[in-house]
């Protein structure tokens, strides 16, 4: 059999046979084109799909970031412009008169609060979750660590909530987060009449509890400006609203807060709570203190 398709089969440089009798009727340019079919076609088709889909990743990764970035712009730029929606009302306006007349002498855009890792929302943040010393020193917990609270790794200064990644993956992404949820902090504030710029010790601390817990930050603002018109100032109306943030059906107990390793049983649950809020507290007051802002 072997001889036979030897006799009247034509073998290529490939190994793949073609007829004898057709293979001498063909001209030079025809061989070269059967030749190149069979030996180089399915490479370069090979080569070209690889081409046009590493093309397209590019194409798609670069519209993200493109994507990414006019986004971040967009916050940034307006970061201290008020939506006519979020104006307060004539009657806000005049119950909160004291409120927003109300000034800490302090005059920092708050668009820059998280321009960079060394600017005073990130530092401030940074602090309280105890990746950073009150004078910007990192500590080795911003490398990663576990949370006492939910046993999740955490990375960079704003404790990334377990989003994995690289050190510096980690702290991008707390700058953007928080850059972009400031903006919205800010409209919550100016609703409830507050000046987030007269405040802002307060509307740090608001976006600290919010990074700490979403659900308990939410309600800070509101309890924020009760406090204020309850007559209490600086960081007595922060801490009690940073308090009060965490009740549930009015108590304490159910929050992951009030147990261990965050405080111990013999400690009841608003205590364990103010304490470590205090903390949190205290550790951006210390920021402020240590770049002459307090």
């Amino acid at each position: 059999m072997a001889k036979n398709r030897a006799v009247f089969k034509h073998k290529l440089p490939s190994g793949k046979y073609i007829n004898t009798h057709r293979y001498h009727q063909l001209n030079s340019r025809q061989k070269r084109r059967i030749n190149y079919r069979i030996n180089y076609y399915p490479t370069v088709t090979g080569i070209t799909w690889f081409l046009v889909g590493f093309l397209g990743f590019l194409a798609i990764y670069s519209a993200r970031i493109k994507i990414e970035k006019t986004m971040v712009s967009f916050a940034n730029s307006q970061s201290n412009k008020i939506d006519k929606k979020h104006q307060p009302t004539k009657f806000q306006q005049i119950s909160s008169r004291w409120l927003l007349g109300h000034s800490s002498g302090v005059n920092v855009p708050l668009n820059t609060l998280f321009a960079d890792l060394n600017s005073l929302g990130a530092l401030s943040i940074c602090a309280a979750e105890g990746n950073c010393e009150t004078n910007g020193r990192r500590t080795s917990l911003i490398a990663g660590h576990f949370d006492p609270a939910t046993g999740i790794l955490n990375k960079g200064f704003c404790s990334n909530h377990g989003r994995g990644g690289t050190l510096q993956e980690a702290n991008q992404w707390c700058l953007q987060h928080l850059r972009s949820r400031s903006f919205v902090i800010e409209q919550q504030f100016r609703e409830v009449g507050i000046n987030p710029n007269s405040h802002l010790e307060g509307f740090i601390n608001a976006i600290d509890l919010w990074n700490q817990s979403p659900y308990f930050g939410a309600k800070f603002p509101q309890l924020y400006a009760s406090e204020l018109r309850g007559r209490k100032k600086g960081t007595d109306a922060i801490l009690s609203a940073r308090v009060n943030s965490f009740k549930i059906n009015g108590s304490y107990e159910q929050t992951t807060l009030a147990h261990p390793p965050i405080c111990p049983y013999s400690i009841d649950a608003k205590s364990c709570v103010r304490h470590d809020q205090s903390r949190r507290m205290n550790a951006i007051s210390g920021v402020m203190e240590h770049l002459g802002l307090k």
